[in-house]
């Protein structure tokens, strides 16, 4: 049976269109070369976005409510049990926790909780594990991370409703359509295989229901997971922590880890200022964005940039026939427009950012505008407009499942999510949590391993960024995909 993943669908489609769409052509023939940037005075230098380090206040998660609040940055030497550095998904979730079970707890963020992926991502809450090859290598072949899965793939919506956090967190479902009854069936069929070890249930859509979820005739065929949705991923993380912080735990701002060193029976981590926290256990959750700190996590993924826009509230009368169930939608076999329509009524979609064009937000925004506009044709004649164009920063393994490392006793890294930050980063870090107040980390229902050295960092920008996704665009354009 053959378990299609993200990156397994990007290759292969990736490599059918070549020959066919490509052809030789590159991203410069598909629009003039004027550059309609986003990067005008005032903005992010082209250098930010090509390297997925705009500032957070460019995403378009951040429009509904604003910037949260920032956290001040460490002065004074500390003292507590388990140190978390990196106030991402991963870090804000094991905080979370720790500080719920009672556990001494301080959080060190370079910038601001949320500024990484996780305040950058698409917002797709997936409930569902499409590659079970991976688990091939786990002790016990992934049983008890699939208990672990199955009881808690909804974790984003039961800590939002838990903790009242404000995130547009809705369980709206994860819709994949498709044009084809091959790909249907093809998709159909690994999805049952995943659905039955996770005890999980789908449901298979036809034309007639595929358009009263869409609004849509052009997917005539539907594989729907109903635990699946949508999230600000911003607002959720920032949640995360702020109620981590309720619970006793220390939250600091702008401080950036430099040094880690032994210190007795455990470490300390020293910030650029020179101040310090000396703890029984460190763990790092800095995701794609590692500093030389620990230059195993540093060098143990393949980066790659990633771009989402939100557009602004559609105009009332489309608000109600694009994707009517606010479903979150993603296309098989190709995702190039992976898309929500979130509570405020805007339109957020990604992708990969043009190598030659990074920082050209209408050019990118464009590809998905023509892309609805042929998918909705009622949207045509309606005026949507770009809100937002951000990006960010993706960490691919090896594996195609995230890292738990161990470099020395008491030094983790929780970290290099790939496409699965929303429901992964919260569910590893609860689990981790809980390993850690009982003292058996070794009981954690996924293996703890030593970071890949990646020989080749490069590699997924190369083959995805310069290659695959222009292909895709180009199919897209000439009505393959």
């Amino acid at each position: 049976m053959e378990h299609l993943t993200r990156r397994d669908t990007l290759k292969r489609g990736g490599c059918l269109l070549v020959g066919t769409a490509l052809a030789g052509c590159s991203e410069r023939s598909a629009a003039p070369q004027q550059d309609s940037s986003a990067a005008g005075a005032g903005e992010p230098s082209r250098d930010l976005y090509d390297s997925g380090t705009v500032p957070v206040a460019a995403s378009g998660w951040t429009r509904t409510r604003g910037l949260g609040p920032d956290y001040p940055g460490l002065e004074g030497d500390l003292d507590t049990d388990v140190l978390v550095v990196g106030a991402g998904l991963a870090g804000g979730s094991l905080a979370l926790h720790l500080s719920e079970l009672g556990i001494a707890t301080v959080v060190l963020e370079a910038r601001q909780p949320g500024w990484g992926a996780s305040g950058r991502n698409a917002g797709h809450v997936l409930p569902l594990l499409k590659d079970l090859e991976v688990f091939e290598a786990f002790p016990d072949r992934g049983r008890a991370f699939f208990e672990l899965f199955s009881a808690h793939h909804t974790i984003p919506f039961d800590i939002a409703e838990r903790y009242g956090i404000q995130c547009d967190a809705e369980r709206s479902g994860y819709l994949n359509a498709m044009t084809s009854q091959r790909a249907f069936d093809k998709f159909a069929r690994a999805a049952a295989v995943s659905a039955d070890r996770l005890g999980q249930s789908v449901r298979h859509l036809d034309a007639a229901v595929m358009r009263e979820l869409t609004g849509s005739d052009y997917y005539p065929y539907g594989v729907l997971y109903e635990s699946g949705g949508r999230i600000n991923p911003y607002l959720f993380t920032g949640g995360m922590v702020e109620t981590a912080r309720g619970k006793g735990a220390r939250v600091f701002g702008d401080t950036v880890a430099t040094t880690l060193s032994p210190d007795g029976k455990g470490w300390r981590v020293r910030v650029a200022n020179g101040a310090s926290v000396r703890c029984k256990r460190v763990v790092f959750c800095t995701n794609a964005y590692a500093t030389a700190i620990v230059p195993a996590f540093q060098h143990g993924c393949y980066p790659l940039t990633a771009y989402a826009l939100s557009s602004e509230p559609l105009p009332a009368a489309i608000a109600k026939t694009v994707m009517p169930s606010r479903a979150t939608l993603a296309q098989v076999p190709i995702d190039l427009n992976p898309f929500i329509v979130d509570g405020h009524d805007r339109i957020i979609t990604a992708s990969i950012p043009s190598r030659t064009r990074p920082a050209d937000a209408m050019w990118h925004f464009q590809q998905h505008l023509d892309w609805i506009h042929r998918t909705w044709p009622q949207t045509r004649d309606a005026p949507i407009a770009l809100q937002a164009y951000w990006t960010g920063r993706v960490a691919m393994r090896e594996a195609d499942f995230p890292g738990m490392y161990e470099l020395s006793p008491g030094v983790y890294g929780l970290m290099h999510f790939n496409a699965w930050g929303n429901v992964l980063a919260p569910l590893m870090g609860m689990a981790l949590a809980q390993a850690i107040a009982s003292d058996r980390p070794d009981r954690l229902p996924f293996p703890i391993v030593q970071p890949d050295r990646i020989a080749h960092p490069g590699k997924q920008e190369l083959l995805i960024r310069s290659i695959m996704i222009p292909a895709a665009r180009m199919a897209q354009s000439l009505g393959i995909i």
